[in-house]
């Protein structure tokens, strides 16, 4: 039996087998995340998590994207209001995140950048197609990578994080993985089939023991995770009043409107 969620098309929950499946559903905007998106994704979560049949979460995106980061539309038009609450939602939606009971598997299709791949490092394992892509672009919309660099550096080491921050590089999928981004690569053909065997693998596991050790990862980062937020949220206050996240945004979204087809 097939249980299938959507409030609205841009988030769908789909819980199969003991799996639920999140898929970001904004293909046209390469599944940015904009106010919308991101409580639907968070909602998605929590629905997920609290359901006893599920033994995994697999977070996915759909199109050619896994998820290109904060839609910078959004970012253009906001006012300093609207940006401090902006972070308050991430740094929420990040919180749930990290209190997930439930073993969490990014199965990555396409380009994670930017928030996006703050989404995908979250996740407890990182499967990705031959057609991924990853970048920490933030300096390119001139937004601060505050928190993207904290997981990069838990993850990566701090050589390789700050070289994909400060060259807001787009990196392949071979390249990633020996960067340590991602845990497998995988034919574009075979993602599906790799996701399928992680997912019932660890569906064999007690959910008990599961939760137990993923809430004792959770305490593991929580001091570093309240500094990160703390820094988000007085970081992005100070570069937001700077006005250059505003002109990083307009200036990116004129050059999508010039080139529609670009990335």
């Amino acid at each position: 039996m097939t249980e299938a969620l959507s409030t609205k098309p841009c988030v769908t929950l789909a819980i199969e087998k003991g799996v639920a499946l999140i898929t970001m559903d904004r293909p046209h905007a390469m599944n940015a995340f904009d106010r919308t998106q991101r409580e639907l994704f968070q909602s998605a979560l929590q629905s997920a998590d609290a359901e006893a049949q599920v033994r995994a979460i697999v977070i996915t995106g759909a199109g050619r994207a896994f998820c290109a980061g904060q839609d910078q539309h959004e970012s253009a038009a906001m006012d300093a209001a609207g940006s401090a609450a902006r972070i308050d939602s991430y740094m929420a939606l990040y919180e749930v995140f990290r209190a997930l009971g439930k073993p969490v598997i990014a199965r990555i299709n396409g380009v994670a950048a930017g928030a996006g791949l703050q989404i995908a490092l979250m996740s407890d394992l990182r499967i990705a197609s031959t057609q991924a892509r990853f970048g920490m672009t933030e300096f390119k919309v001139g937004s601060a990578a505050i928190f993207g660099s904290t997981l990069l550096h838990s993850i990566i080491g701090e050589a390789a994080m700050k070289r994909l921050v400060l060259l807001a590089e787009i990196v392949p999928a071979a390249q990633s993985l020996a960067l340590g981004l991602v845990h497998e690569v995988v034919d574009d053909a075979c993602l599906d089939e790799r996701v399928a065997e992680i997912c019932a693998q660890v569906s064999q596991w007690s959910p008990t023991s599961v939760a137990i050790t993923k809430s004792w990862w959770k305490e593991m980062g929580d001091e570093l995770f309240a500094k990160a937020a703390a820094a988000a949220r007085r970081g992005h206050a100070i570069n937001f009043a700077s006005g250059a996240y505003s002109l990083g945004a307009r200036k990116f979204t004129e050059r999508k409107q010039a080139n529609p087809a670009g990335t």
